[in-house]
């Protein structure tokens, strides 16, 4: 097995150990081998969507991070079709963005905001497939 170096801040090292004590996990390093291969199959099973695509893709972030939300909106104006901001409180927000168009483009969109340092969740929900 391959030793690797990680460097994370101190909100994520948090959240690894909260998650690490609430699901018995035996250490970090099983904690990250299971999120990396859930987020494996999920990009699996993203990839497989093809041909016109309708979703809901949902996010969550800090509201001081909304502009640079909508700076990557902004970049997919030919998918979108509507988007919903609703603050969920004084620090968070969440946008709810519907889609429709190539499903290699919408997948576009969703890799992008689940990539970004400013989201703290992102979930697509395909409508027709």
């Amino acid at each position: 097995m391959e030793i690797i170096s990680l460097s994370v801040d101190e909100e994520t090292l948090d959240k690894i150990e909260k998650i690490q004590a609430e699901a018995s996990f035996k250490g970090r390093s099983e904690l990250i081998r299971k999120a990396v291969e859930n987020l494996h199959r999920e990009t699996q099973k993203n990839q497989k969507l093809e041909g016109k695509l309708n979703a809901v893709i949902v996010t969550r972030h800090p509201h001081q991070r909304e502009q640079k939300i909508a700076e990557i909106a902004h970049r997919f104006d030919d998918v979108l079709t509507t988007q919903l901001h609703s603050k969920l409180d004084g620090d968070n927000c969440l946008e709810v963005f519907h889609t429709n168009g190539p499903a290699e483009r919408v997948i576009e969109l969703y890799n992008e905001l689940e990539g970004s340092k400013n989201t703290e969740s992102v979930n697509i929900l395909p409508q027709n497939h």
